[in-house]
Parts: C-alpha cells; structure tokens; sequence
C-alpha cells in the first residue's frame, strides 16, 4: 500500500475504527515497519484534521493498553513519539480548549523533558498572547519543579513572554515551595550575581506587570533596579486596563512602602536618588489614607535639627504629589495644616505644602 493510499484509508475515519484496526494488525504477523507506517498515518490524519480529543482518548488507550500488556501497546512508544515531535503544532491547536484530558496528555507526553517543555511554552508565550491561558495542575508543578532546581537557568532560558506569565501565576497556585518563593525573593533582593537575571525579569514585568514581583524590587539595593520597578509601576497603574494590577497593588503595596520609606531595613530612603522618592511619592495615590498617614505624614515629621540635605530633599520630593493625594483623600488637608505649625519643620518644606493647600482650595 502507498502511503498516499494509507492517508486515504485512515482519513476521517471514527477513533473506534483506527482502534479496531490497529487491534486487528497487532494479533497478525505483519512488519513491524508497515504497521508503523499505519500508525504514522492515522496521527497525522488525527493532527491534521484537529481532532485533538480524540488523539488524547486515542494516547489513553494505547498507554493502557501497554500498562496491561496488551498487544495493541506495542504501538504506545512509536504513538508516544509521533505526538512528541508534533507538540508545538498541537499545543498551539490547543490553546481554545479547556479539557483536563486533553492537558493531562500534553503533561504526560513531555514527562520529564524539561527542556522541551521550556521551549514549548516559550514558542507559545512569542506567538500568543496567552496571559490568559491556564495550564493543568501537573503542568504547573512541573514548572515550578524545574524553576526551583535552578532558577539562573530556568529565566536565561524562558522566553520573556513566558517568565512573564510563569511570575505571575505564583501567587496564584497554591502547591508553590515556600524555598522557591525565598530563592526568587534572594535573587532580587539580595544576590550580588543575579543581575542579568534580574534586568530579563523587569524586561518580562514591562510586558505583563506583577505587583508580586515589582513591589519586591521596591526593596531592592540596586538603584537601576528599583528605578525601573517604580516606572513601570507608575505606567502601568495608569492604564485603565490594569484594573487587576491596580487591585493588587492596593492590597499588597502599603507594607513594601511603609518598610521603604521608614523601615531602613533594606536601605537608608533618605540615601536613594531623588527621582525614586518622587516615584514612591507618585505612588501613594493608588493606596489609601491609611498608607498615606503613616508613611508621607512621618516623613514630613522626621526630625531634621542638623540641617542634613538628603532629608529635607525628601520631604520636598513628595509635596508635589500633594496634589493628587488632598483631592483623593479628604482627611489629609487636616494633618498637613498641623504640620505647618510645627516649628521643627523645615520652613521650604512648610512653604511648600502651603502652596499646595492654597492650590487645593
């Protein structure tokens, strides 16, 4: 038989009858190699045809077939390794479905290949915008899996798209080791090797922004770092569509700032450059009075009886966001009059807060 009369046989042929077939051949005492060829064409009519739950019903029966050492299982490794070779193409055919079969299949055929699998989503994540897609649980631990194992690696390897995708998905899943979180957070925060890694997690953040993992790089001692977390967060908070971020922000970003601004756990705030303090300052309007109380109050506050520059600079640094904060909270003109008449505050800080209740009147 040709193989375009084999194409033929098999085309558009019921699942239940290419069983039946294959069936039949493995009781015979036909070539090896021909029956294979039988094998070939009835996947690639499956593929071509997109007949994608019939193949994971079809890779099912074969796998049960060989777990019971049937002699249809013969034919589950040479399945096994068509569909492999053929991953990117029913992946990506996948990509409108939501079947646990069907996901629980694509888990199974790559296995352990954790190259493989790195490069599948990758080419996924560059073709689609898939930030919506959700993977099966099995899946998603064998990323986390790999991640953990070494993480240098996994983010030189994934496609910025993906790491994305991958980063904000953490906090989401519940199974996530509490030492993979950990060796994320040293990475950013404190390694002093993990700079590349760091600059093509930022480029990833620039293309699906995760409040988890920008207001980690609040915290970071590396000023180029930081400074392209706070702008990032400053552009995207801005866009209607990144309602979620926004909502996420406002949850989670008052303990990053307070620890920021008057924590001096990880820096001194008064030492990072001015620019970084406006954009903290710029920040605070997607927070709430509370946040807003006890962090720019305090810093208005904070005593400064030797004249020292980098503390009254500051405090200067967010007046101007003054503007935004009296409007969208109504109980803060109060505390900034009590600071006017304070006489241990700097008289150009106290000018300047004057002008700017003026403004808001």
């Amino acid at each position: 038989m040709t193989t375009k009369e084999q194409k033929e046989q098999f085309k558009d042929k019921p699942l239940k009858a290419c069983i039946s077939y294959l069936e039949e051949i493995a009781e015979t005492d036909i070539d090896q190699a021909e029956a294979f060829a039988d094998l070939h064409s009835i996947i690639k009519n499956l593929i071509k045809s997109n007949r994608l739950f019939d193949i994971s019903s079809f890779y099912t029966f074969l796998k049960n077939a060989a777990a019971n050492g049937n002699k249809v299982g013969m034919f589950f490794e040479p399945a096994k390794n068509m569909l492999k070779e053929n991953i990117k193409n029913l992946f990506t055919k996948s990509i409108t479905y939501n079947n646990t079969e069907l996901r629980e299949t694509f888990s199974d055929i790559l296995g352990n290949n954790n190259g493989l699998l790195i490069d599948l989503v990758s080419f996924i994540f560059k073709k689609y915008d898939l930030f919506g897609f959700t993977f099966s649980d099995n899946i998603n631990r064998q990323l986390v899996q790999i991640a953990s194992k070494d993480l240098y690696s996994f983010i030189d390897h994934a496609d910025t798209g993906f790491l994305a995708f991958y980063l904000s998905s953490l906090p989401k899943i519940g199974f996530v080791p509490k030492e993979h979180i950990e060796q994320l957070t040293g990475m950013i925060l404190y390694k002093i090797d993990s700079q590349p890694q760091t600059a093509k997690i930022l480029v990833a953040m620039k293309e699906y922004p995760c409040a988890d993992i920008l207001l980690l790089f609040m915290l970071s001692q590396r000023d180029n770092d930081r400074l392209q977390a706070l702008q990032i967060l400053k552009e995207k908070l801005a866009l209607k569509q990144y309602e979620e971020l926004r909502s996420s922000f406002a949850g989670k970003a008052p303990y990053f700032i307070k620890t920021a601004i008057t924590g001096g756990l990880f820096y001194d705030f008064h030492n990072i450059p001015f620019a970084h303090k406006e954009l903290f300052a710029d920040l605070l309007k997607y927070t709430d009075i509370k946040t807003v109380k006890e962090t720019a109050i305090p810093l208005f506050k904070t005593a400064n009886t030797a004249g020292d520059i980098r503390i009254t600079d500051s405090k200067l640094a967010f007046v101007p966001a003054l503007k935004d904060l009296i409007p969208a909270f109504s109980d803060l003109a109060p505390e900034l009059t009590k600071i006017l008449r304070d006489e241990k505050i700097e008289l150009e800080v106290k000018e300047e807060i004057r002008k700017v209740l003026i403004e808001s009147k």
